[in-house]
């Protein structure tokens, strides 16, 4: 039986754990309001192309986890986004609303609150983890995503991507295990490391502009959203027999809110962007909540 002593613990452990996100989030909301423009555009795309797949790759190419539990995760992580999907689909269909919204419903902020939070959670191992998470969701969002939201089929979207390119040579560099120069490993190590810090200020910059169009509707489709992440999410772990780190960074990642990029895909193809907003929104400040409760359970 846990003392008060061992529950205040867990609840310094935890409030240590998702402090650093709050805090940098919390400059961008600042930076929104008080400082210059801020150039979302430019370091969505800086990080997207030059510092993730950095990261993606010094993490694979050097991460101690084994190739199997790669494999294992990966898996897991697809099984989400195909249980996620179909499910999704089905409640907006039965609401007779637009079915493209699945997107923003399934796709959570894995990278901008995500990684921090399992890195900060777990160390470099769950980082790691999360790290598959994130890049199998970002193939996914750019890949499949962009074609259902465009209304068109576009693969050379996701043959192009530097994110895809990072994770097989990581992985061939890792399997092989091939030495690489130190300059190369810490290169790639130095320009990984802007990527959490700038995607949580993004991520405070990106929720300062956004508001909710019609609340009553937002908090319903926000409490499913919530609910729906969290049956899918321990039903994939129960069924692949995910445990310890693993199963932990799956649920985490499967929790996280929903994704400041779907209000950007939502402008990019002319889809309801007020919707999106509202849920990206509601979804953060339901995490605030919902996310400590989380890893209080996760951390017993």
């Amino acid at each position: 039986m846990k003392t008060s002593f061992d529950l205040l613990q867990l609840l310094a452990q935890i409030l240590t754990i998702l402090a650093p996100a709050a805090i940098l989030a919390t400059i961008g909301l600042v930076w929104a309001k008080k400082g210059p423009e801020f150039p979302v555009k430019f370091v969505t795309t800086l990080t997207l192309n030059v510092g993730m797949p950095a990261l993606l790759f010094s993490t694979l190419a050097s991460s101690k986890i084994e190739l199997d539990a790669v494999w294992e995760i990966a898996l897991a992580t697809l099984l989400v986004h195909l249980v996620f999907t179909a499910a999704a689909i089905a409640l907006l269909r039965q609401a007779q609303k637009d079915w493209r919204l699945c997107i923003a419903l399934v796709v959570g902020n894995t990278g901008n609150l995500g990684l921090p939070v399992c890195f900060f959670a777990y160390g470099e191992v769950g980082l790691a983890y999360a790290m598959v998470f994130f890049s199998f969701q970002c193939l996914l969002l750019f890949g499949l995503g962009d074609m259902v939201l465009a209304g068109r089929f576009n693969l050379s979207a996701v043959v192009r991507s530097p994110i895809l390119h990072a994770i097989w040579l990581g992985m061939l560099v890792q399997y092989l295990a091939l030495p690489l120069p130190k300059f190369v490993l810490d290169t790639t190590a130095l320009l990984g490391q802007l990527v959490v810090p700038v995607m949580l200020i993004t991520l405070g910059v990106s929720l300062a502009g956004m508001s909710v169009k019609n609340l009553p509707e937002t908090l319903k489709w926000s409490l499913i959203r919530t609910g729906l992440a969290l049956l899918v999410g321990f039903a994939v772990v129960e069924l692949v027999g995910l445990e310890g780190v693993a199963r932990g960074i799956l649920l985490i990642e499967t929790m996280v809110p929903v994704a400041v990029f779907n209000f950007l895909m939502a402008i990019r193809h002319g889809r309801d962007s007020a919707e999106v907003s509202g849920l990206i929104l509601v979804t953060h400040l339901g995490a605030i909540i919902y996310l400590p409760i989380l890893l209080g359970f996760l951390l017993v």
